[in-house]
């Protein structure tokens, strides 16, 4: 590929090629302008690239650069972006999306005069694997039902109960809390459910849906963090098309919340199997025997008197008018809402287009989220 100097150069070359056939004094200028040419395109074929290979791991969201010698003009591709310092180039690689990645960084060669240039491999070879956000909490997690990583074994002490009202049995459900009375009259095993009291009734509610992985990944650490953070007493799991309820021990809860997260993260590609270390595969694989019930058809977005404070995990942009229309009712109750949404969804877009459609409607949404919830 000829430059923009090297296309002047030519310029030059042919009007002295002309000029020598009125001249043959200028024909002498001709040769040497000729040989220059050669000489330069020479030189780029004699440069060579390099032959090297990185591995790097990095949790989604997490700075990641390396630094590459200067072997010629590095271009910018969708996940590396390169800045010049000194005698190096940083290559800034964009880790907000789950995955295993080769990268082949291109560089620009030139020749010694600038007149050529060629875009080419640079012999360098990156395998970078990008493990979810949600690794950490599922780690976490794991570590509290199995003691992986070292973490204890974590068990609630007993607190005051209130009863609240019965409903059907789950599993993790203790057996002394039956209730013969309502088993007996509809034919299905029934449990008789208590109120937390120290647990403020706090309930929290997962919108699994997502536009693609960057978004799945954010807010299925969000859920689990949450789940972590502090003992809930309900949590409400939706689809769009179901609405999965879940009451008992913290346990249970962990095992559902991370039931969910792995099916999240299988939903968005079986390639999970390849990033997760398979000791953690190997434990989430008990977790999916967990019977995630049959869910209903109601909606997620239903206050019950047992509520007193909610988290909300979801992308806004799905189901926008149910979900206004509960912060509305939550309020006009005194129960305390917190809505947790991703900071970035529009980057699952297909195209810039729709990008920036979505980035406007959900700025405007989030925008009357936060006067409704009294955050910022």
């Amino acid at each position: 590929m000829i430059t923009d100097k090297g296309f002047k150069f030519l310029i030059i070359l042919i009007l002295s090629s002309f000029l020598s056939v009125i001249n043959p004094q200028v024909a002498l200028v001709t040769i040497v302008l000729i040989s220059i040419l050669l000489l330069d395109y020479l030189s780029l074929l004699r440069k060579k690239v390099l032959d090297l290979k990185f591995k790097a791991e990095v949790i989604a969201g997490e700075k990641l650069s390396l630094d590459l010698p200067p072997i010629g003009e590095f271009v910018n591709e969708k996940l590396i972006k390169y800045e010049k310092k000194g005698n190096k180039v940083e290559a800034i690689i964009d880790t907000r999306f789950f995955g295993k990645y080769v990268l082949r960084p291109k560089v620009m060669l030139k020749s010694s005069l600038g007149l050529f240039a060629v875009v080419k491999d640079s012999g360098i070879e990156i395998d970078l694997t990008v493990y979810p956000r949600f690794l950490r909490e599922v780690i976490i997690a794991l570590g509290e039902l199995y003691g992986i990583g070292g973490l204890g074994y974590y068990k609630l002490s007993p607190r005051g109960l209130e009863y609240v009202e019965s409903r059907e049995y789950v599993e993790g459900d203790p057996l002394n809390r039956i209730d013969f009375n309502a088993t007996a009259r509809t034919g299905n095993l029934y449990v008789k459910y208590f109120l937390d009291e120290g647990s403020l009734g706090e309930a929290v509610i997962f919108d699994i849906r997502s536009p693609g992985r960057y978004t799945a990944d954010y807010l299925a650490s969000k859920f689990l963090s949450v789940i972590l953070s502090a003992d809930r007493s309900i949590v409400i799991i939706t689809d769009g098309v179901k609405t999965y309820r879940y009451e008992g021990n913290r346990d249970y809860l962990l095992k559902v919340a991370l039931y969910w997260v792995f099916k999240v993260a299988l939903d968005k590609g079986e390639e999970i199997y390849e990033i997760v270390p398979p000791k953690i595969v190997s434990e989430l694989e008990k977790v999916l025997k967990v019977n995630r019930g049959n869910g209903n058809t109601e909606s997620p977005y239903k206050l019950s008197y047992e509520m007193r404070e909610v988290i909300i995990i979801a992308h806004p942009l799905y189901d926008t008018v149910k979900l206004l229309k509960f912060l509305v009712d939550a309020k006009s109750r005194g129960i305390r809402i917190k809505v947790i949404y991703p900071e970035s969804p529009w980057l699952d877009s297909e195209d810039l287009e729709k990008a920036y459609i979505e980035y406007q409607s959900f700025r405007k949404v989030t925008k009357v989220i936060e006067e409704l919830t009294g955050s910022e």
